[in-house]
Protein backbone atom coordinates (compact mmCIF):
# COMPACT_ATOMS: atom_id res chain seq x y z
CA UNK A 1 0.00 0.00 0.00
CA UNK A 2 1.53 3.33 -1.03
CA UNK A 3 1.17 6.56 0.90
CA UNK A 4 -1.73 7.87 -1.19
CA UNK A 5 -3.67 4.64 -0.69
CA UNK A 6 -2.95 4.66 3.03
CA UNK A 7 -4.15 8.25 3.25
CA UNK A 8 -7.40 7.41 1.48
CA UNK A 9 -8.10 4.34 3.60
CA UNK A 10 -7.41 6.24 6.81
CA UNK A 11 -9.72 9.08 5.78
CA UNK A 12 -12.50 6.65 4.88
CA UNK A 13 -12.17 4.87 8.21
CA UNK A 14 -12.23 8.19 10.09
CA UNK A 15 -15.44 9.18 8.27
CA UNK A 16 -17.15 5.87 9.06
CA UNK A 17 -16.21 6.03 12.75
CA UNK A 18 -16.73 9.73 13.48
CA UNK A 19 -19.31 10.72 10.87
CA UNK A 20 -17.37 13.56 9.22
CA UNK A 21 -14.13 14.19 7.36
CA UNK A 22 -10.84 14.72 9.18
CA UNK A 23 -9.12 18.09 9.17
CA UNK A 24 -5.62 16.66 8.76
CA UNK A 25 -3.89 13.41 7.81
CA UNK A 26 -0.23 13.01 8.78
CA UNK A 27 2.29 10.22 8.28
CA UNK A 28 5.08 8.84 10.44
CA UNK A 29 7.40 6.11 9.10
CA UNK A 30 8.79 3.06 10.80
CA UNK A 31 12.52 2.66 11.11
CA UNK A 32 15.32 0.18 10.74
CA UNK A 33 18.68 0.59 12.41
CA UNK A 34 21.94 0.01 10.56
CA UNK A 35 24.10 -0.12 13.68
CA UNK A 36 24.03 1.14 17.27
CA UNK A 37 21.84 -1.38 19.10
CA UNK A 38 21.03 -0.82 22.77
CA UNK A 39 23.28 2.22 22.79
CA UNK A 40 20.47 4.76 22.73
CA UNK A 41 19.44 4.43 26.37
CA UNK A 42 23.14 4.56 27.27
CA UNK A 43 23.45 8.11 25.87
CA UNK A 44 25.33 6.67 22.90
CA UNK A 45 25.10 7.02 19.13
CA UNK A 46 22.82 5.20 16.70
CA UNK A 47 22.49 5.12 12.91
CA UNK A 48 18.88 4.46 11.87
CA UNK A 49 16.95 5.02 8.65
CA UNK A 50 13.27 5.86 8.19
CA UNK A 51 11.52 3.36 5.93
CA UNK A 52 8.57 3.30 3.55
CA UNK A 53 6.14 1.72 6.00
CA UNK A 54 3.92 4.28 7.70
CA UNK A 55 1.35 4.98 10.36
CA UNK A 56 -1.21 7.52 9.16
CA UNK A 57 -3.18 9.57 11.68
CA UNK A 58 -6.35 11.38 10.62
CA UNK A 59 -7.38 14.01 13.13
CA UNK A 60 -10.01 16.64 13.87
CA UNK A 61 -10.54 19.00 16.79
CA UNK A 62 -13.45 18.84 19.21
CA UNK A 63 -14.98 21.75 21.11
CA UNK A 64 -14.72 19.89 24.44
CA UNK A 65 -11.94 18.01 26.25
CA UNK A 66 -12.85 14.50 25.16
CA UNK A 67 -10.39 12.48 23.12
CA UNK A 68 -11.63 9.64 20.91
CA UNK A 69 -9.24 7.13 19.36
CA UNK A 70 -9.78 4.46 16.72
CA UNK A 71 -7.28 2.02 15.22
CA UNK A 72 -8.23 0.56 11.87
CA UNK A 73 -5.66 -2.23 12.12
CA UNK A 74 -7.34 -3.72 15.19
CA UNK A 75 -10.82 -2.21 14.65
CA UNK A 76 -10.87 -0.98 18.24
CA UNK A 77 -11.83 2.31 19.87
CA UNK A 78 -11.19 4.13 23.13
CA UNK A 79 -12.07 7.51 24.59
CA UNK A 80 -11.27 9.52 27.68
CA UNK A 81 -11.48 13.02 29.15
CA UNK A 82 -8.28 15.06 29.11
CA UNK A 83 -9.18 16.42 32.53
CA UNK A 84 -9.38 12.93 34.03
CA UNK A 85 -7.15 10.44 32.16
CA UNK A 86 -8.01 6.91 33.31
CA UNK A 87 -5.65 4.68 35.25
CA UNK A 88 -6.43 1.70 33.02
CA UNK A 89 -4.56 1.90 29.73
CA UNK A 90 -5.18 -1.18 27.58
CA UNK A 91 -2.69 -2.13 24.87
CA UNK A 92 -2.23 0.26 21.97
CA UNK A 93 -4.16 3.00 23.76
CA UNK A 94 -1.27 3.56 26.17
CA UNK A 95 0.92 4.90 23.36
CA UNK A 96 -1.61 7.39 22.02
CA UNK A 97 -3.03 8.49 25.34
CA UNK A 98 0.45 8.80 26.80
CA UNK A 99 1.51 11.18 24.02
CA UNK A 100 -1.51 13.44 24.46
CA UNK A 101 -1.27 13.55 28.24
CA UNK A 102 2.44 14.25 28.06
CA UNK A 103 1.89 17.08 25.56
CA UNK A 104 -0.43 18.64 28.11
CA UNK A 105 2.23 18.14 30.78
CA UNK A 106 4.71 19.85 28.44
CA UNK A 107 2.54 22.98 28.64
CA UNK A 108 0.42 22.72 25.49
CA UNK A 109 -3.24 23.37 26.36
CA UNK A 110 -5.13 21.10 23.99
CA UNK A 111 -8.74 20.78 22.96
CA UNK A 112 -10.37 17.40 22.55
CA UNK A 113 -9.51 15.31 19.51
CA UNK A 114 -10.85 12.60 17.25
CA UNK A 115 -8.02 10.51 15.83
CA UNK A 116 -8.12 7.45 13.58
CA UNK A 117 -4.88 5.62 12.83
CA UNK A 118 -4.03 3.04 10.19
CA UNK A 119 -0.56 1.58 9.77
CA UNK A 120 1.51 -0.46 7.35
CA UNK A 121 4.45 -0.93 9.74
CA UNK A 122 4.27 -4.65 10.59
CA UNK A 123 3.36 -5.10 14.26
CA UNK A 124 5.96 -6.75 16.49
CA UNK A 125 8.50 -7.02 13.68
CA UNK A 126 11.25 -4.80 15.08
CA UNK A 127 10.46 -1.93 12.69
CA UNK A 128 9.08 0.36 15.42
CA UNK A 129 5.36 0.33 14.77
CA UNK A 130 4.88 1.72 18.29
CA UNK A 131 7.23 4.68 17.67
CA UNK A 132 5.48 5.41 14.38
CA UNK A 133 2.16 5.41 16.24
CA UNK A 134 3.49 7.82 18.87
CA UNK A 135 5.13 10.16 16.38
CA UNK A 136 2.06 10.14 14.12
CA UNK A 137 -0.14 11.03 17.09
CA UNK A 138 2.18 13.80 18.28
CA UNK A 139 2.68 15.22 14.77
CA UNK A 140 -1.08 15.19 14.13
CA UNK A 141 -1.64 17.21 17.29
CA UNK A 142 1.20 19.56 16.39
CA UNK A 143 -0.20 20.25 12.93
CA UNK A 144 -3.86 20.66 13.88
CA UNK A 145 -3.02 22.90 16.84
CA UNK A 146 -0.74 25.05 14.67
CA UNK A 147 2.27 24.34 16.86
CA UNK A 148 5.93 24.26 15.87
CA UNK A 149 7.47 21.67 18.17
CA UNK A 150 11.20 21.08 17.89
CA UNK A 151 12.19 17.52 17.11
CA UNK A 152 13.98 16.88 20.39
CA UNK A 153 11.03 18.21 22.40
CA UNK A 154 8.50 16.10 20.52
CA UNK A 155 10.67 13.01 20.92
CA UNK A 156 10.98 13.69 24.65
CA UNK A 157 7.18 13.74 24.89
CA UNK A 158 6.99 10.36 23.15
CA UNK A 159 9.70 8.87 25.38
CA UNK A 160 7.89 9.96 28.53
CA UNK A 161 4.78 8.30 27.15
CA UNK A 162 6.79 5.09 26.80
CA UNK A 163 8.22 5.38 30.30
CA UNK A 164 5.10 6.40 32.21
CA UNK A 165 2.24 4.82 30.26
CA UNK A 166 3.73 1.83 28.43
CA UNK A 167 6.28 0.82 31.05
CA UNK A 168 9.23 0.58 28.66
CA UNK A 169 12.35 2.59 29.49
CA UNK A 170 13.17 3.29 25.88
CA UNK A 171 15.86 5.48 24.43
CA UNK A 172 15.15 8.20 21.85
CA UNK A 173 16.24 6.40 18.68
CA UNK A 174 12.97 4.99 17.37
CA UNK A 175 10.94 8.15 17.73
CA UNK A 176 13.75 10.39 16.50
CA UNK A 177 14.25 8.28 13.37
CA UNK A 178 10.52 8.34 12.65
CA UNK A 179 10.46 12.08 13.13
CA UNK A 180 13.71 13.39 11.63
CA UNK A 181 15.57 11.00 9.29
CA UNK A 182 15.94 11.97 5.63
CA UNK A 183 15.46 9.91 2.47
CA UNK A 184 18.66 8.41 1.08
CA UNK A 185 20.48 8.91 4.36
CA UNK A 186 21.13 7.30 7.70
CA UNK A 187 20.72 9.64 10.64
CA UNK A 188 23.57 9.69 13.17
CA UNK A 189 21.78 10.52 16.40
CA UNK A 190 23.65 11.58 19.51
CA UNK A 191 21.28 10.25 22.14
CA UNK A 192 22.65 12.61 24.79
CA UNK A 193 22.32 15.90 22.92
CA UNK A 194 19.45 14.73 20.66
CA UNK A 195 21.22 16.17 17.63
CA UNK A 196 21.09 14.30 14.32
CA UNK A 197 23.38 14.56 11.32
CA UNK A 198 22.60 12.93 7.98
CA UNK A 199 25.00 10.56 6.20
CA UNK A 200 24.37 9.39 2.60
CA UNK A 201 23.91 5.70 1.96
CA UNK A 202 26.16 4.27 -0.77
CA UNK A 203 24.38 4.25 -4.13
CA UNK A 204 25.11 0.54 -4.63
CA UNK A 205 23.43 -0.48 -1.36
CA UNK A 206 19.82 -1.57 -0.95
CA UNK A 207 18.07 -2.63 2.24
CA UNK A 208 16.07 -5.73 3.07
CA UNK A 209 14.12 -6.28 6.26
CA UNK A 210 13.62 -9.90 7.21
CA UNK A 211 10.90 -10.61 9.74
CA UNK A 212 12.14 -13.72 11.47
CA UNK A 213 8.69 -15.12 12.15
CA UNK A 214 9.45 -14.89 15.87
CA UNK A 215 7.28 -12.17 17.42
CA UNK A 216 8.71 -10.26 20.33
CA UNK A 217 7.23 -8.23 23.19
CA UNK A 218 9.53 -5.68 24.81
CA UNK A 219 7.89 -5.88 28.21
CA UNK A 220 8.55 -9.64 28.23
CA UNK A 221 12.02 -9.57 26.71
CA UNK A 222 14.17 -8.53 29.67
CA UNK A 223 14.67 -5.15 28.01
CA UNK A 224 14.51 -3.33 31.33
CA UNK A 225 16.92 -5.85 32.88
CA UNK A 226 19.51 -4.99 30.24
CA UNK A 227 19.16 -1.34 31.07
CA UNK A 228 19.63 -2.07 34.77
CA UNK A 229 22.82 -4.02 33.96
CA UNK A 230 24.16 -1.02 32.07
CA UNK A 231 23.43 1.27 34.99
CA UNK A 232 25.29 -1.07 37.32
CA UNK A 233 28.28 -1.05 34.98
CA UNK A 234 28.24 2.75 34.99
CA UNK A 235 28.20 2.79 38.80
CA UNK A 236 31.31 0.62 38.91
CA UNK A 237 33.16 2.49 36.15
CA UNK A 238 32.50 5.77 37.91
CA UNK A 239 34.73 4.57 40.75
CA UNK A 240 37.59 4.48 38.25
CA UNK A 241 36.65 7.58 36.26
CA UNK A 242 34.34 9.99 38.19
CA UNK A 243 33.28 11.84 35.01
CA UNK A 244 31.46 8.78 33.64
CA UNK A 245 27.75 9.55 33.34
CA UNK A 246 26.71 6.75 31.00
CA UNK A 247 28.30 3.90 29.08
CA UNK A 248 29.00 6.22 26.17
CA UNK A 249 31.66 7.80 28.40
CA UNK A 250 33.39 4.48 29.06
CA UNK A 251 36.45 3.81 26.94
CA UNK A 252 37.68 0.26 26.30
CA UNK A 253 40.54 1.00 28.71
CA UNK A 254 38.22 2.07 31.54
CA UNK A 255 36.04 -0.98 31.00
CA UNK A 256 39.05 -3.28 31.06
CA UNK A 257 40.17 -1.73 34.35
CA UNK A 258 36.72 -2.33 35.82
CA UNK A 259 36.35 -5.94 34.67
CA UNK A 260 37.47 -7.56 37.93
CA UNK A 261 34.95 -5.48 39.87
CA UNK A 262 31.99 -6.62 37.77
CA UNK A 263 30.00 -9.80 37.54
CA UNK A 264 30.81 -11.45 34.19
CA UNK A 265 27.26 -10.83 32.97
CA UNK A 266 27.48 -7.10 33.75
CA UNK A 267 30.87 -6.86 32.04
CA UNK A 268 29.56 -8.51 28.88
CA UNK A 269 26.57 -6.17 28.72
CA UNK A 270 28.85 -3.16 29.07
CA UNK A 271 31.35 -4.52 26.53
CA UNK A 272 28.63 -4.74 23.92
CA UNK A 273 27.67 -1.09 24.37
CA UNK A 274 31.27 0.16 24.41
CA UNK A 275 32.26 -1.76 21.28
CA UNK A 276 28.99 -0.93 19.53
CA UNK A 277 29.81 2.75 19.92
CA UNK A 278 33.00 2.23 17.91
CA UNK A 279 31.10 0.27 15.27
CA UNK A 280 28.71 3.17 14.64
CA UNK A 281 31.52 5.51 13.60
CA UNK A 282 33.39 2.77 11.75
CA UNK A 283 30.28 2.12 9.65
CA UNK A 284 29.94 5.81 8.76
CA UNK A 285 33.54 5.79 7.50
CA UNK A 286 32.99 2.58 5.55
CA UNK A 287 29.83 3.96 3.93
CA UNK A 288 31.60 7.16 2.92
CA UNK A 289 34.31 5.06 1.26
CA UNK A 290 31.76 2.62 -0.25
CA UNK A 291 33.84 -0.15 1.35
CA UNK A 292 31.31 -2.97 1.13
CA UNK A 293 33.60 -5.61 2.64
CA UNK A 294 34.17 -3.54 5.79
CA UNK A 295 30.47 -2.69 6.01
CA UNK A 296 29.68 -6.41 6.06
CA UNK A 297 32.29 -7.15 8.70
CA UNK A 298 30.95 -4.40 10.96
CA UNK A 299 27.37 -5.65 10.72
CA UNK A 300 28.38 -9.23 11.48
CA UNK A 301 30.52 -8.13 14.44
CA UNK A 302 27.54 -6.18 15.76
CA UNK A 303 25.31 -9.24 15.53
CA UNK A 304 27.80 -11.48 17.29
CA UNK A 305 28.11 -8.93 20.08
CA UNK A 306 24.32 -8.85 20.48
CA UNK A 307 24.35 -12.63 20.71
CA UNK A 308 27.39 -13.36 22.84
CA UNK A 309 27.66 -10.25 25.05
CA UNK A 310 24.20 -8.70 25.23
CA UNK A 311 22.40 -12.04 24.92
CA UNK A 312 19.37 -10.79 23.01
CA UNK A 313 19.65 -13.08 20.00
CA UNK A 314 18.35 -16.63 19.61
CA UNK A 315 19.94 -19.72 17.99
CA UNK A 316 17.48 -19.58 15.11
CA UNK A 317 18.24 -15.90 14.50
CA UNK A 318 21.95 -16.70 14.43
CA UNK A 319 21.32 -19.43 11.87
CA UNK A 320 19.37 -16.95 9.74
CA UNK A 321 22.25 -14.49 9.78
CA UNK A 322 24.75 -17.17 8.77
CA UNK A 323 22.42 -18.36 6.00
CA UNK A 324 22.08 -14.87 4.52
CA UNK A 325 25.84 -14.31 4.63
CA UNK A 326 26.22 -17.15 2.11
CA UNK A 327 24.02 -15.49 -0.51
CA UNK A 328 25.66 -13.78 -3.47
CA UNK A 329 25.41 -10.01 -3.25
CA UNK A 330 24.66 -9.90 0.48
CA UNK A 331 26.94 -7.27 1.97
CA UNK A 332 26.06 -7.92 5.60
CA UNK A 333 23.23 -8.69 7.95
CA UNK A 334 22.43 -8.61 11.64
CA UNK A 335 19.65 -8.57 14.20
CA UNK A 336 18.01 -5.17 14.55
CA UNK A 337 15.74 -3.85 17.26
CA UNK A 338 15.48 -4.99 20.86
CA UNK A 339 16.05 -8.66 20.04
CA UNK A 340 14.43 -11.90 21.22
CA UNK A 341 12.83 -12.23 17.79
CA UNK A 342 11.70 -9.49 15.48
CA UNK A 343 13.71 -8.57 12.42
CA UNK A 344 17.07 -8.73 10.72
CA UNK A 345 18.41 -5.98 8.53
CA UNK A 346 20.27 -7.09 5.43
CA UNK A 347 22.32 -4.83 3.17
CA UNK A 348 22.61 -6.07 -0.40
CA UNK A 349 24.54 -4.93 -3.44
CA UNK A 350 22.34 -3.68 -6.25
CA UNK A 351 22.45 -5.72 -9.47
CA UNK A 352 24.48 -8.42 -7.73
CA UNK A 353 21.98 -9.90 -5.29
CA UNK A 354 18.98 -11.60 -6.87
CA UNK A 355 16.39 -10.55 -4.30
CA UNK A 356 13.65 -12.84 -5.56
CA UNK A 357 15.79 -16.00 -5.55
CA UNK A 358 17.43 -15.08 -2.24
CA UNK A 359 14.00 -14.60 -0.69
CA UNK A 360 12.69 -17.90 -2.02
CA UNK A 361 15.68 -19.91 -0.79
CA UNK A 362 15.62 -18.26 2.62
CA UNK A 363 11.91 -18.90 3.14
CA UNK A 364 12.29 -22.52 2.06
CA UNK A 365 15.11 -23.05 4.55
CA UNK A 366 13.06 -21.83 7.52
CA UNK A 367 9.56 -22.85 6.45
CA UNK A 368 7.67 -24.42 9.35
CA UNK A 369 10.41 -23.65 11.88
CA UNK A 370 9.04 -20.35 13.20
CA UNK A 371 5.78 -19.48 15.02
CA UNK A 372 4.77 -17.14 12.21
CA UNK A 373 5.72 -17.05 8.51
CA UNK A 374 9.04 -15.49 7.61
CA UNK A 375 8.56 -12.31 5.60
CA UNK A 376 11.05 -10.26 3.59
CA UNK A 377 10.56 -6.69 2.44
CA UNK A 378 12.76 -4.54 0.26
CA UNK A 379 12.91 -1.16 1.96
CA UNK A 380 13.16 2.35 0.60
CA UNK A 381 14.40 5.11 2.86
CA UNK A 382 12.06 8.08 3.30
CA UNK A 383 11.81 11.41 5.07
CA UNK A 384 10.68 11.45 8.67
CA UNK A 385 7.35 12.88 9.84
CA UNK A 386 8.78 16.39 10.27
CA UNK A 387 9.37 16.51 6.50
CA UNK A 388 6.30 14.57 5.35
CA UNK A 389 3.55 16.68 3.80
CA UNK A 390 0.02 16.25 5.11
CA UNK A 391 -2.31 14.04 3.12
CA UNK A 392 -4.88 15.46 0.74
CA UNK A 393 -8.23 16.20 2.42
Amino acid sequence: MNRAELCEKTKRRFERVFGHSPERVVFAPGRSNLIGEHTDYNDGHVLPVAIDRFTAAAVSNRSDRRVRFHTANLNQAFEFNLDKPPDSRPGWVSYMMGVIVEMEEEGYQLSGKEIAVFGTVPLGSGLSSSAALEVATATAIERIEGLDVEDDRLVSVCRRADHRFVGIKSGPMDQFASRACRAGHAGLLDCRTLKMTQHPLPDRIRLLSIYSGIPRALADSEYNERQASCQEAVRICRKIEPDVEALRDVSPEILQSAETRMEPRIFRRARHVVTEQTRVFALIEAMAATDLNTIGQILLAGHRSLDEDYEVSLPLLNEMVERLQKEQGVVGTRLTGAGFGGSLICLIEENVCDVERTTERFKETFQGRTPEPVQIWELTTVDGAAFQADGEI
